[in-house]
């Protein structure tokens, strides 16, 4: 694991903690896939590398736009990996007009501020660069 995984990984954890997410996770792109780099909460291992072609990770990555959900159950394109989650955010984490990652975060309490996220992102888009 890289430093700058590292980092991502123990801000992730904070924010995780002060947000009581069920999960939240950065991928970088990598060609047609976005692949975990760092997570907090829980995890599972379909999710370590998602093509860009499915779910929400896929939506955000091809869009450059961001993809909140209120009631995962009425989202068609949300891929279930966790049981008690209510509510999916999922920005992008764009670099001189080019999606290089994505931050996925799941509630299990209801929705989730995309601002918070956004600042977020822009707080660690060089980490996720280097990573």
């Amino acid at each position: 694991m890289s430093r700058a995984q590292e980092r991502i990984g123990a801000a992730l954890q904070r924010l995780q903690h002060e947000k009581k997410y069920v999960s939240v996770a950065v991928y970088r792109i990598e060609g047609g896939y976005a692949v975990r780099i760092a997570s907090a909460g829980a995890t599972c291992g379909q999710c370590d590398k998602v093509h860009l072609s499915t779910g929400n990770i896929g939506l955000v990555a091809r869009s450059g736009k961001v993809h909140t959900t209120d009631d995962v159950s009425r989202d068609v394109s949300y891929k279930t990996c966790f049981s008690g989650v209510k509510a999916e955010t999922v920005i992008p984490i764009v670099v001189s007009g080019k999606t290089i990652g994505i931050i996925d975060a799941e509630s299990g309490s209801g929705p989730i501020d995309p601002a918070e996220l956004q600042d977020f992102a822009e707080a660690i888009e060089t980490l996720v660069e280097t990573a």
